[in-house]
């Protein structure tokens, strides 16, 4: 499968702590792939260096085969590559569809028309109800965002990200702080996602992980310590042994104490 994103030797190092140690990752296109580790694995940074949120102290990143390491995040995101963040970034006073049409604006370069009302453009505001329908969300379409819920929080993010029309989209702890049936209705969003569209995700609740990926890498010090699927995943012991001392093993790699 056509590799769409690859990391060769990717390392970001703070004075003489490296935190992304000389990794190597490849993402295939349509792929869900999990990145999971114990704390301080080096996930987050990992995550903000291939966003280009961070700059890399050496090693490439590759994007639809295009060397993207010197781009900015923000030149990363116009070629489909996007991220979404632990914590929402949204317009709490505006309306849930006019959240989603200020993401198609941008698209389709209207976006500093603030002046006008997001739904005086016809083709702004189908696309919006659009994404709305997607995620779930298109009975609360006219709510203010403030009167959401967290997990309706992140349903509208992942709607405002699909207008941007992306390749790929890096989940970064996309279910942290949702209740149970939050996150199961999360995971059955994404799993409803187009397969045209990569995903990358970190996530601390295993649970959600072996439900939604194809593949699976593990981080430990800085260091892919594994990559394959959930089963080869579960059954590594050097995967096992490096979750040691955060939670016994035999619970963290079962199906019935994977979401602790």
């Amino acid at each position: 499968m056509t590799a769409v994103l690859a990391l060769r030797g990717l390392t970001r190092s703070y004075s003489s702590l490296t935190a992304v140690d000389q990794v190597d990752l490849t993402v295939r296109a349509g792929e869900r792939h999990a990145l999971i580790g114990p704390n301080g694995a080096g996930k987050s940074t990992l995550f903000a260096t291939v966003a280009g949120t961070l700059r890399a102290t050496s090693g490439s990143v590759l994007f639809a085969g295009e060397d993207v390491t010197s781009l900015s995040e923000s030149d990363r995101a116009r070629r489909g590559l996007l991220r979404t963040f632990q914590h929402s970034s949204l317009f709490l006073d505006c309306s849930v569809q006019d959240n989603v049409a200020l993401a198609v604006q941008r698209v389709h370069g209207v976006a500093h028309r603030f002046h006008r009302a997001a739904w005086r453009f016809r083709r702004t505001e189908a696309e919006a109800r659009h994404r709305l329908e997607t995620v779930g969300l298109a009975g609360r379409a006219h709510h203010k965002v403030a009167a959401l819920s967290h997990g309706e929080r992140r349903q509208l993010e992942v709607a405002m990200v699909l207008a941007a029309q992306p390749s790929l989209v890096m989940f970064d702890e996309p279910t942290a702080g949702m209740s149970a049936a939050e996150t199961e209705r999360f995971v059955e969003l994404l799993q409803r996602l187009p397969r045209n569209l990569t995903v990358l995700i970190v996530e601390h609740d295993l649970d959600v992980v072996f439900r939604l990926a194809d593949r699976v890498t593990v981080l430990h010090l800085g260091k892919v310590l594994a990559t394959g699927t959930p089963e080869r995943i579960r059954a590594d012991e050097d995967v096992q042994r490096a979750y040691l001392g955060a939670a016994r093993t035999d619970d963290l790699f079962t199906d019935s104490g994977a979401s602790r």
